[in-house]
């Protein structure tokens, strides 16, 4: 099999070494000249472009059997709704218009945030609830790039929550120290969403799962058998852990206010491996109130 892996961040970077070991033939993209020497060490061609530049993006899918998307815009560029309107719609909607029209066969590593707040319904949120919040760009982003695989029978998207323990990245600590230095100690999303959040390695291992067992249609990829603290409840409790004034929430990024289902990915075989980062955390402060 030929695989195009449209952005090679860590995830692109983790499944890349994956689908080598099984000897798949694998070529790359990236947006940065001077990581190509680099890349070229993982993958076995390595292609500069933006997801939005359609014609490079058919070129370098020539003879790919699947391309696996795992663009996203950087957050430093996101800081308001007028940054998130363009950076989301470059990184997102047109690079994977880009890949649905080079390939058929096209994984998206999407977003729990299409949901909303998920509606006023009790029941788990699953594939099946509608999407919601169609105004904020990183939610509605998240919608059109979907539409877009999706339109081809066999596009597969992967609905992730927040992502941790990449290579590199920085911990839950060090994004509320940042939460408080870059964005003045707001926070945009809202304080009673449970915060979901998967390990890089689930990620990578999720992607790896849905390609090599043909998976199609939509899928919630998270802890199907927990329900994590809420925002408020966990960045509170690392705030206080470390001396810090606590965060303020600003609600304009909504995301889920229940369990998400993951039971139809789970059906396919699939488990996470990993449990809640701030489940330690969160006890300790519970222990000491």
């Amino acid at each position: 099999m030929k695989v195009l892996i449209l952005g090679l961040g860590h995830v692109g970077k983790a499944v890349a070494a994956k689908l080598k070991q099984d000897g798949h033939t694998v070529v790359g993209t990236t947006t940065t000249p001077a990581k190509v020497a680099e890349l070229e060490t993982l993958v076995d061609q390595v292609f500069v472009l933006k997801g939005a530049e359609t014609d490079k993006v058919a070129a370098a899918a020539q003879g790919c059997d699947a391309i696996i998307a795992t663009v996203a815009p950087n957050v430093r560029n996101t800081r308001t709704k007028e940054e998130r309107e363009v950076h989301y719609h470059e990184a997102l909607e047109l690079s994977c218009q880009s890949a649905a029209q080079a390939c058929p066969r096209v994984i998206f590593l999407s977003s729990f945030s299409v949901y909303g707040d998920g509606g006023e319904d009790s029941a788990p949120i699953s594939e099946l609830t509608p999407t919601s919040n169609h105004e904020e760009p990183s939610s509605k982003y998240y919608q059109k790039a979907e539409q877009q695989v999706l339109a081809n029978e066999q596009g597969c998207v992967l609905r992730f929550p927040d992502m941790y323990g990449a290579p590199g990245d920085i911990d839950f600590p060090q994004r509320v120290k940042m939460a408080i230095e870059y964005f003045g100690g707001k926070a945009i999303f809202g304080a009673d969403a449970p915060l979901y959040a998967i390990h890089f390695n689930d990620v990578v291992s999720s992607v790896y799962h849905a390609l090599t067992n043909d998976l199609t249609g939509t899928y919630n990829v998270c802890d199907n058998d927990n329900i994590p603290e809420t925002n408020k409840t966990v960045f509170d409790a690392i705030c206080d852990d470390n001396g810090w004034a606590r965060l303020e929430f600003l609600n304009q990024i909504k995301a889920p206010n229940r369990k998400i289902s993951a039971d139809k990915f789970y059906a396919t075989g699939y488990k996470v491996a990993h449990g809640d980062p701030n489940a330690e955390v969160v006890a300790k402060a519970k222990a000491s109130a």
